[in-house]
């Protein structure tokens, strides 16, 4: 039996349809992430730095109060396997925003750490995601802003990727203060 299915788009009712759409939550959440993201690679781009390019820079920016972190360290704490991080970090090295440095505790391997140049950029980018916030934040008042940031942060902590990224900074901790007892 074949079953024929019978669309008429014209007396589709767009407005109930988004209706029921935006009822969901995880609806509304993936569709305004993926806005974000849109919104965000469109203007990271214009710096010649695509997703994986501006999430290694800004990281080693933090990182950087740290000194250097392995390659491994980088790969956990930006959710990328090391094998595909390394385009990015070739890519990173020739724009002169990273370098690779020996690590002092294996010969084998180098370090990651971000240059002045490096530097310079993940402010740039730091303050582009400034912007993009209060573009698209700008309906909310103070208050909201911050109940909302609380209540995202407080599903962030409840998830997979943030626990990936709270093992990855306490492994690079633990790995730093592992060096400074060596000294």
């Amino acid at each position: 039996m074949t079953m024929q299915y019978h669309t008429n788009v014209e007396h589709l009712d767009y407005s109930s349809i988004g209706e029921l759409l935006t009822q969901n939550n995880a609806f509304l959440l993936a569709m305004l992430g993926a806005e974000s993201r849109r919104r965000f690679t469109e203007a990271v781009e214009a710096l010649d730095m695509g997703w994986q390019g501006q999430n290694v820079i800004t990281s080693l920016c933090v990182f950087a109060q740290y000194g250097a972190v392995s390659q491994r360290q980088l790969a956990d704490f930006v959710c990328v396997d090391p094998r595909n991080l390394v385009t990015v970090i070739d890519n990173l090295e020739q724009q002169g925003l990273l370098k690779r440095v020996p690590n002092p505790t294996d010969r084998r391997g180098y370090q990651m750490q971000i240059t002045k140049k490096g530097k310079a950029i993940a402010e740039r980018i730091q303050k582009l995601r400034t912007e993009l916030e209060a573009d698209m934040l700008v309906m909310l008042t103070a208050q909201e802003k911050t109940t909302l940031h609380g209540l995202l942060k407080k599903v962030w902590e409840s998830t997979d990727v943030s626990s990936g990224f709270r093992e990855a900074a306490k492994a690079a901790d633990d790995e730093t203060k592992g060096k400074a007892t060596m000294s």
